[in-house]
């Protein structure tokens, strides 16, 4: 009987222990929230340099000024003058250094009949020259040259008032040698506006004239380093 209750009771106190509830479980862990997108800057692009060409105006490009051979025609005052017709026209020939020639050429021949009512008096001239003004540019501000001037002319003229006699016939033949500065200012690539100054420094001048038995010659040589400018402007469009 004793043994009976022991197992009773035991059996008892098992129940009552599987009848407990199982202890708390510690909650889950919180999800990690999401995270937050890295977002990563586009590399950099080099910057865009566009050619600007040869004919572009800015001044800091220093592109005024024609970069290459070109040639130039224009024309303009010699001062002083009444601005209503213009007196001088030149054509210019510019180096790629700056350097600019302005060439002279004459070969002229005139023949003037002068009618008395008795006979007829032919006279006769004839002229021949070469010469030209160099431009150098010294300073350069901008679109403003400053140019060093210096020029040289050959010339020669015949006059014969009477070609069926001989012996009459006069020749003057001159060289002159001057120098002079300029300002050019380029409005454009392709336009110029100059004001220019030139001074004789070397002048030769030769007068022959024909008689007989001998010729007669007179020549003239004159030096000298004067500032008494001949003043003249013009405008050229180079090519």
């Amino acid at each position: 009987m004793t043994k009976l209750c022991s197992l009773l009771l035991v059996i008892g106190t098992a129940g009552v222990a599987f009848a407990q509830p199982a202890p708390d479980q510690p909650p889950p862990p919180a999800p990690d929230p999401t995270p937050t997108p890295v977002v990563t800057a586009p590399p950099s692009q080099p910057p865009v340099v566009v050619d600007p060409g040869p004919h572009h105006m800015d001044m800091g490009m220093g592109t005024e000024r024609p970069e290459e051979f070109s040639i130039a025609i224009g024309l303009g005052y010699l001062l002083p003058t009444s601005l209503e017709t213009p007196n001088i026209t030149s054509v210019r020939f510019r180096l790629p250094t700056g350097l600019t020639f302005e060439p002279r050429v004459v070969f002229a021949n005139s023949t003037t009949d002068v009618d008395n009512g008795t006979t007829t008096v032919t006279a006769k001239d004839t002229e021949f020259g070469i010469g030209s003004l160099v431009r150098f540019p010294l300073i350069k501000h901008g679109r403003v040259d400053f140019e060093l001037l210096g020029a040289l002319d050959f010339d020669t003229v015949k006059h014969d008032p009477d070609t069926d006699n001989d012996g009459d016939a006069t020749t003057t033949t001159t060289l002159t040698l001057s120098w002079g500065v300029a300002v050019n200012y380029w409005i454009s690539h392709h336009w110029a506006f100059s004001l220019s100054a030139t001074n004789p420094l070397v002048s030769y001048q030769k007068v022959t004239q024909e008689m007989i038995p001998a010729d007669v010659v007179t020549s003239t040589t004159s030096f000298g380093l004067e500032f008494t400018p001949t003043v003249f402007m013009m405008v050229h469009l180079y090519n």
